[in-house]
Parts: C-alpha cells; sequence; structure tokens
C-alpha cells in the first residue's frame, strides 16, 4: 500500500488506519525485548506513522509552533513532577535494586554498546533527550492522541493514549528477563508519565511541548538513576 493510500485510508477512517499502525509498532516494540535490532527498528518506524497523516492535517496532530509559552514552563514542570514522584514511589516499593523497573534505564543502552562506557553514555543523552521524545510523542501524543479526542474527547486521549504508551513498554522493561515486579512498578509509573505528557501536549497546542517535556524529564531521571 502507497503512503497515498494510507493516507486516503486515515481520512476516511482515521480511528481503524490508527489501530492497525499502532498494533504493528506494538508488536514490533514488544518483540524488542528479544531482539536489540528490534529495538532500533522500533524507533525508527514509531515517527514514520505521521506519513499516514494528510499534509494538511498535520497541525491538528500537533506538528505546529507552540500555543502558550507559560503553558510549556508550567506543564513541564508538572511533567518533571509525575516523573519525580513515580521514581520516589518505585524506590520505596521496590527498592534499588533489579525489581525497580528504572534502574534498568542504563542497561538497556549498555546492551546497545556493550562494553563501550563512554559511547553508552552519549547513546543515553542523545537517545533519551532527543531521539526517543521526538519519535514518541509525534507518534503518541501527535498522531493518537488527536484521532482518540477527535472519538472520544480529549480526557479520554490522554487515558487512553498514555496506556497504550505504557503498554508498549514491556518491550524495555520487565519481559527479558520475566520480572512480574518490574512489570508492576512500569506500568502505573510510565502510564502516569503518560497523563502528564498528554497533559502537556493539550495545554501548549504542540508536539513540541511534549518532546520538550519528556526530553527535559528523561535527562533529569537519568541524573538520578545515575548517580543513585
Amino acid at each position: 500500500m502507497t503512503a497515498h493510500a494510507i493516507r486516503l485510508r486515515y481520512q476516511t477512517s482515521p480511528l481503524a488506519t490508527c489501530a492497525v499502525m499502532f498494533a504493528i509498532l506494538a508488536v514490533v516494540r514488544i518483540a524488542g525485548a528479544f531482539s536489540v535490532p528490534l529495538v532500533v527498528v522500533s524507533v525508527v518506524l514509531t515517527p514514520l506513522v505521521v506519513a499516514a497523516v494528510p499534509p494538511s492535517m498535520r497541525r491538528d496532530v500537533g506538528l505546529r509552533g507552540l500555543s502558550s509559552a507559560r503553558g510549556l514552563v508550567s506543564t513541564v514542570a508538572l511533567v518533571v513532577l509525575v516523573y519525580a514522584a513515580t521514581a520516589a514511589a518505585c524506590a520505596v516499593a521496590f527498592g534499588g535494586g533489579d525489581d525497580n523497573w528504572i534502574t534498568w534505564i542504563p542497561r538497556v543502552f549498555e546492551e546497545l554498546t556493550p562494553g563501550a562506557p563512554v559511547a553508552t553514555a552519549i547513546a543515553m543523552l542523545i537517545c533519551l533527550g532527543i531521539l526517543v521524545p521526538v519519535a514518541e510523542e509525534v507518534c503518541y501524543r501527535g498522531v493518537l492522541q488527536h484521532t482518540l479526542q477527535r472519538r472520544f474527547g480529549p480526557a479520554a486521549a490522554v487515558i487512553l493514549t498514555a496506556a497504550a504508551w505504557a503498554f508498549v513498554h514491556m518491550g524495555d522493561y520487565g519481559l527479558n528477563p520475566l520480572n512480574s515486579l518490574v512489570l508492576a512498578g512500569m506500568l502505573p509509573s510510565v502510564f502516569l508519565m503518560g497523563v502528564a505528557l498528554g497533559v502537556c501536549r493539550l495545554v501548549t497546542g504542540s508536539v513540541v511541548g511534549s518532546i520538550i517535556a519528556q526530553g527535559v524529564a528523561n535527562l533529569l531521571l537519568l541524573g538520578w538513576v545515575m548517580l543513585a
């Protein structure tokens, strides 16, 4: 199917088209738990979802400038606060060992760059600060949240998008090796983070806002993990 045909399908059946695209992304992302190359593929595929959106609708999915600079500051603060609260809650509930999903963040990158600590550090900074926020926010808070909002309204769209975002993170944490405590901490944590990012997207009117918010929060969380 050509990109033009997918765009036509999105115009006529946006929810069904999104459902198919995100089902494919979820399979690839979760399969990435068992295959490092699939981790890379999932990151590459994620932002390509925007290709299904007709150019005339791309402003609608958040590919536009910020509508509120003040809103950006307040919602970035909200996102950082939620990240901090979930990290603290996980530390209390699961400690600082292997049962706490947050301690696994650096290990994902160590698998991608084995035996190269400098490369690992650079990869973490670039990926968590820029690449992952761009890929995920364009896809989730952009295309998916907008499509769901058209059908179910803003509140439901934020919640459903956050749930989908949390679900696909099983490809990063908790499945390989299987650890039910990691999953029990990760799923609600990432869900709450996703809700905060969804609110940021609504307030700022742009995925630029949620990209900035996720990048800042990711780097602060990474710093907390590395210094803990």
